[in-house]
């Protein structure tokens, strides 16, 4: 039976000789929780993914796993399972004896190997591959077949770099919605490192936004979306991304955004911290109101371009004198307008300051 354990990172640092990879890091990861770590390539992400599986060593700091303290422990004793972006399974074994390898190398007994086999290949739904190799599966059940090694270790924290990488789309798509299933079943901690916003979004219980070795931001998906912590983050989150706005707050007599020709009146915004000056606003194309109501602030804009996407659309107007983004349902037939009304909820926009920091 796994017994979810919980990874503690405390002030970890990495550095390759002048170059720092982490920088002071501090992450808590609680017993069976899913955290995503999501950045751009060269973030630091599977530096430190490889800190907390022994692979690297760290330059200062410590690693905790349950209550063991295993900085400088062995890989093989931290109890842990990986599974990466390649499969990297044996050729010339089948299904059934790529899942017991690991276990056999440990010396287990054969009923206990064979237990843990059979669970493994019923929850991710291999038992009828278990004679194949894996010439004769597909990159799908190829990488279930990864995890599945993993899993039969019984570990309390499991790593995944990347693991749906060099998956097609619709793959990639299953495999998430397998991986979120696996995880609510088992109740074990997974640790998943991804570049893929979407990924992070559907899978996470919460994420850490990671840019130069950092953390900017680490909360649920939902607090990431809409309450992004600075424009590193706002800016990173969301596809299509979001409308950026240079301009400045104004709080006597009534807080309002002054943009390139436009004004928006902030009365709904939530401050964080109210400041007066140079700030930019941000806007997500979702959020643009195309059926205004009367209730908030409404802009007029002549569309410049369409961009069909599908089951969505993109438009573009403009909101003053800048560019504005608006994502809207294909069927609304809004991308044969030459023109379009629209509000916009104070609520929903973000605010940062000159240090890029929410206001």
């Amino acid at each position: 039976m796994m017994k979810a354990k919980g990874v503690s990172v405390r002030k970890v640092q990495v550095a390759y000789g002048a170059v720092q990879v982490i920088k002071e890091m501090d992450l808590e990861i609680a017993p069976g929780e899913f955290i995503v770590l999501l950045g751009a390539s060269g973030c630091g992400k599977s530096t430190l993914l490889s800190v907390i599986a022994g692979l690297r060593d760290v330059t200062a700091g410590q690693i905790w796993i349950g209550d063991q303290n295993v900085t400088w422990a062995e890989p093989k004793d931290r109890d842990i399972g990986m599974v990466f972006q390649s499969y990297a399974l044996y050729p010339q074994m089948t299904v059934r004896g790529n899942l017991s390898f690991g276990l056999r190398m440990a010396g287990a007994p054969k009923a206990v190997i064979e237990a843990r086999v059979t669970e493994a290949a019923a929850v991710l739904q291999l038992s009828h591959l278990l004679d194949r190799k894996p010439k004769a599966l597909s990159g799908g059940q190829r990488q279930r077949v990864a995890i599945g090694r993993a899993l039969v270790r019984q570990a309390g924290v499991f790593l995944f770099d990347e693991p749906l990488s060099n998956l097609d789309a619709k793959l990639r798509t299953e495999l998430r919605a397998e991986l979120k299933r696996l995880h609510r079943e088992l109740g074990t901690t997974m640790i998943f490192v991804t570049h893929d916003q979407i990924e992070a979004l559907t899978l996470a219980d919460r994420i850490a936004v990671m840019e130069g070795g950092v953390i900017r931001q680490i909360g649920t998906p939902k607090e990431i979306y809409r309450t992004p912590a600075n424009r590193f983050v706002a800016g990173f989150i969301g596809s299509p991304g979001m409308n950026f706005f240079d301009g400045k707050v104004v709080l006597d007599p009534e807080p309002r955004f002054i943009g390139p020709g436009f004004e928006l009146p902030l009365k709904g915004y939530a401050f964080t911290t109210p400041q007066a000056g140079k700030a930019t606003l941000g806007l997500r194309p979702e959020h643009v109101g195309i059926r205004p109501q009367g209730a908030h602030p409404q802009f007029t804009t002549a569309l410049t371009s369409v961009e069909p996407m599908g089951a969505e659309t993109l438009l573009w107007g403009k909101l003053g004198e800048a560019p504005l983004s608006i994502r809207v349902d294909t069927l609304t037939g809004l991308d044969e307008a030459p023109a379009l009304t629209f509000e916009i909820d104070p609520a929903l926009v973000s605010l940062f300051g000159e240090d890029g920091q929410r206001l």
